[in-house]
């Protein structure tokens, strides 16, 4: 072994002498011990990847770069998940409903923590940064696999009811996810509630004035948290496209006035009104502000 070769092993060398006893590091170790030029340049690096270490793990990282870094890995190598067929749709529709639990995203974080070794045996957090990427990857993909199970469950509890802001936020994530579609597209509204109905599912009534004479758009089943609901979409001229979110009055739970007290929100770019009778609860939702779609009723 030359110098150039011991150099080329070293560099991988933690700072802390972890790898003293490893076999790999064994006859550079060696050679540096006997080399002086050798030896002073492995004191020198290892000073260097030590303070290093420091100076970056000093650095308060914004709370949401992991996800940023994820998101445009994602977006880099086409990550989102394409549909080749009805099973797929589906499948990943039925996913993008899913609430996840608020404490979700703590729990990974701190299971990453964990994974990782102390601050003073990392070598270069640089060449370390697929390490907590990978896990989160990996994570995240066993959340998605083992989820399935939880899905039935949730399937099965038909008698716990979910709350009104789960189905709003389970509307706004199908509708935003990159495979969303309509089961049937038409202007009709008989044809519509036709297809609904067939399908078994829960039918608009009790709508505002404001759409009674507007054209629709189209309607598709919606499962959140494994109740089964509709989405009837409409073309409003002022707001453009409002969705009507309907599910099974004992299926949600929450604030849930009648139509003439309807509970309106804004969300970001969403504005919301809520309200119910006795057999169905119904959100209107659209891209717009409350003061316009509160003109609907």
């Amino acid at each position: 072994m030359d110098k150039e070769q011991a150099r080329f092993i070293l560099g991988s060398f933690r700072p802390d002498g972890a790898d003293v006893d490893n076999r790999d590091f064994g006859a550079a170790l060696a050679l540096a011990a006997r080399d002086r030029e050798l030896g002073a340049w492995l004191a020198a690096e290892r000073a260097f990847d030590a303070s290093f270490a420091a100076a970056i793990d000093s650095i308060e990282l914004p709370q949401s770069l992991r996800d940023d870094i994820l998101g445009c890995l994602a977006a880099t190598r086409g990550d989102y998940p394409q549909a080749e067929d009805a099973h797929d749709t589906a499948m990943i529709g039925a996913f993008a409903s899913i609430q996840p639990p608020p404490a979700l995203r703590g729990h990974i974080l701190t299971a990453m923590e964990r994974s990782l070794p102390p601050v003073a045996s990392r070598k270069s957090p640089w060449r370390r940064l697929a390490i907590p990427l990978a896990a989160a990857a990996g994570i995240a993909l066993a959340l998605i696999v083992t989820r399935e199970s939880a899905v039935s469950r949730i399937i099965a509890a038909k008698d716990t009811p979910v709350s009104v802001d789960v189905v709003q936020a389970g509307f706004i994530r199908t509708y935003e996810s990159p495979i969303f579609s309509l089961d049937m597209k038409r202007e009709d509204h008989r044809e519509l509630v036709k297809h609904l109905k067939s399908r078994k599912l829960p039918c608009p009534s009790c709508l505002p004035p404001g759409l009674a004479k507007v054209k629709g758009i189209g309607c598709r089943e919606l499962i959140i948290d494994g109740k089964r609901g509709s989405l009837v979409c409409y073309d409003e001229r002022e707001n453009g496209v409002v969705h009507l979110v309907i599910f099974r009055r004992e299926d949600v739970y929450g604030d849930i006035p009648d139509r003439k007290r309807a509970n309106f929100s804004q969300n970001g770019s969403w504005a919301a009104a809520r309200w119910g009778d006795d057999q169905h609860v119904f959100i209107l939702i659209g891209a717009t502000d409350v003061g316009k779609l509160s003109r609907l009723f």
